[in-house]
């Protein structure tokens, strides 16, 4: 996976974690992709401490998925989810039958992942 979409995953379940500095840092840099220049402008430090700090708050981040796996007990729920929604499609398409429960049952999967 693409790193800016795997921090910012960890940042979604973990993010609460940080500190204030490392959140805003993090936020900043990611988020609202300003530079590494930028975010030390506005915040009156150096690039190198800014760096420093986003460097550190993904560290932290990875550490706690490598002990808790949220993202990637999340991710496995997910991929289930569908792959069970695939299988109700099916089941549509040979037996519309149950057409109406199949329905729920997909809606009930979605709002899962919602």
């Amino acid at each position: 996976m693409e790193k800016i979409f795997v921090v910012t995953m960890l940042y979604d379940f973990y993010g609460e974690l940080l500190t204030d500095k490392q959140k805003e840092a993090f936020e900043k840099y990611y988020l609202e992709d300003l530079s590494l220049n930028e975010i030390g402008s506005e915040q009156g430090t150096t690039r190198q401490a800014v760096m420093d700090t986003v460097k550190r708050s993904e560290k932290l981040l990875m550490r706690y998925e490598n002990k808790l796996h949220l993202v990637d007990k999340f991710i496995s729920r997910k991929e289930m989810i569908e792959k069970i929604q695939k299988k109700l499609d099916d089941m549509i398409n040979d037996n519309s039958e149950y057409y109406e429960k199949i329905c729920l049952i997909k809606k009930m999967l979605s709002e899962i992942l919602d």
